[in-house]
């Protein structure tokens, strides 16, 4: 399955890294995440990409993404490029 493949977006903390999958953003989310984990987006984050790699019928990988960068924002932390559009 490849991981469910995401439009790339890199995180700016860290290592900076680029991820590419829903597999990457769940690994950041459990392994890297230097935010809160009790805060709401972060709990929905971890929710939605559980569902799309458990092959959920109501969450995309693109759902995925959407919230990880919710979460990320709501910790006041900031990706690329999404951060450019927005801010």
């Amino acid at each position: 399955m490849g991981g469910h493949k995401i439009s790339p977006l890199t995180i700016l903390w860290g290592d900076f890294a680029t991820l590419e999958t829903v597999t990457d953003l769940a690994r950041c989310l459990l392994e890297n995440w230097p935010g809160n984990t009790a805060i709401d987006a972060y709990v929905t984050a971890l929710m939605v990409c559980s569902a799309v790699l458990e092959n959920g019928l109501d969450d995309r990988p693109e759902d995925a993404r959407a919230a990880f960068i919710e979460a990320a924002h709501e910790a006041g932390l900031s990706v690329s490029p999404d951060d450019d559009l927005e801010w």
